[in-house]
């Protein structure tokens, strides 16, 4: 019997149709996902479909859409130097993007382990933890929570008050840095991350229209490892948009953090995103050919050996001192002067 699509239903974001005939069975709803009509084929084995891809011209299945994305991360594998017997570090934070990626390399066989460096959001970070836990308990995998204020000395609540600096920016370098750190301390030689192609191709169209050239080195899936204490970094899921990873998500029973980091709001990064979404929705396709045309067009970067030492933290560095001294110290002065004042 066909199903029958009665009304929409709202859970963690994502919409979802709900089946007339078992209540319990919810199909997502997304650009990707849409009631397709009572005998629509999925491209793979010609079942029922219920999932659109028109960015692909294809229609699948749930298991399908599994199969295709599991091969989309197999296919962005073989960009990386990465041997499948080599342990994964797989940076997590709770969302849906590392989680998902968690999830196909375990289901991929690769032997992975999650590090999350826990920022010091108040309530988010909680939430944030409490979803890694759940997921890894249940699939009993292996994970390490780390703490941004215990590793730096504040925490990114207290560094907002302390700087005035765009906290996002702040956050992110703060985040390479620590993790490197914590990579290596966990004696790992890859750290892969959640970034997928909308986050790929927003940087590129932002670096391109800035023309920050210096940053065009390192825009490429796969970073190998440029110093002992630096592990080599991935990218798995740059072939794969976000609403394609939502829809794994919900079909792999993948719960990620509901809220979003408050400091999020008014990122630059969400404009370069929202321009190529506009354009992707009357040409599907088009994030994937500016993407590829550029990654495909050029050769793996090349591990840069030109590292010194920061004379405040021995860490690898190409200045006498590291970004993340620079910036405690920054961060000590600023409260000096408030208590003098």
């Amino acid at each position: 019997m066909h199903k029958i699509w009665y009304h929409i239903a709202r859970s963690g974001g994502i919409s979802y149709h709900l089946d007339k005939n078992n209540p319990g069975n919810r199909e997502p709803m997304t650009k990707a996902s849409v009631p397709l009509p009572p005998g629509a084929k999925c491209t793979r084995c010609r079942q029922q479909a219920h999932i659109r891809l028109p960015q692909h011209h294809a229609l699948f299945c749930p298991d399908c859409f599994v199969h295709f994305f599991h091969s989309a991360v197999v296919r962005a594998m073989k960009k990386f130097a990465v041997d499948s017997t080599v342990p994964i570090l797989v940076a997590v934070s709770g969302g849906k993007d590392s989680l998902a990626l968690w999830d196909v390399l375990h289901s991929l066989g690769y032997p992975t382990r999650g590090l999350h460096l826990s920022l010091g959001i108040k309530g988010f970070s909680e939430a944030s933890a409490e979803a890694i836990s759940a997921f890894a308990r249940e699939r009993n995998l292996p994970w390490v929570r780390y703490s941004l204020e215990d590793a730096f000395g504040y925490s990114v609540d207290e560094i907002r008050r302390r700087t005035r600096r765009k906290i996002c920016s702040v956050c992110g370098l703060l985040k390479r840095q620590i993790l490197n750190r914590f990579a290596s301390r966990e004696r790992s030689k890859v750290l892969a991350t959640g970034h997928n192609l909308d986050d790929e191709a927003g940087r590129l169209l932002g670096n391109l229209m800035r023309h920050r050239t210096q940053y065009f080195e390192k825009q490429y899936p796969y970073l190998p490892s440029p110093h002992p204490m630096i592990p080599a970094k991935m990218k798995p899921l740059y072939r794969l948009d976000s609403v394609e990873i939502l829809t794994y998500c919900s079909i792999r029973s993948i719960e990620p953090v509901g809220a979003k980091c408050p400091y999020s709001r008014g990122a630059t990064s969400h404009n370069y995103k929202e321009a190529l979404d506009f354009l992707e929705s009357r040409m599907p396709g088009t994030k994937r050919d500016f993407l590829f045309s550029y990654v495909n067009g050029r050769q793996s970067p090349s591990a840069d050996a030109d590292f010194g030492t920061c004379r405040q933290c021995l860490q690898p560095t190409y200045a006498d001192l590291c970004s993340v001294c620079s910036l405690a110290n920054q961060l000590r002065d600023t409260a000096k002067q408030v208590e003098s004042e």
